[in-house]
């Protein structure tokens, strides 16, 4: 997974496209895009949607359904906080 020091912070259009596929990648039962969206999210976020992220993403290899239901409670927080 790439760090802050070697990635650039995405642009809140970025992290909207990251976001779509999330959305994306749930509908089509894809937990590997999955969680990939969460580690590339995971890198930039702040305490606590980082946690909730790389929570997410070690869900995608075990909890499908449990997955799914993190990513619709943390996409929006995800998405706000790339406006501030």
């Amino acid at each position: 997974m790439p760090t802050p020091s070697t990635e650039q912070r995405p642009t809140p259009h970025a992290i909207g496209e990251l976001c779509v596929g999330g959305d994306w990648a749930c509908a089509h039962g894809d937990l590997a895009a999955l969680r990939h969206v969460a580690q590339r999210l995971a890198v930039h976020a702040r305490e606590p949607v980082h946690c909730e992220l790389l929570d997410l993403a070690e869900a995608c290899n075990y909890d499908p359904d449990h997955a799914v239901e993190l990513w619709v409670r943390i996409k929006d927080r995800v998405l706000h906080a790339s406006d501030a």
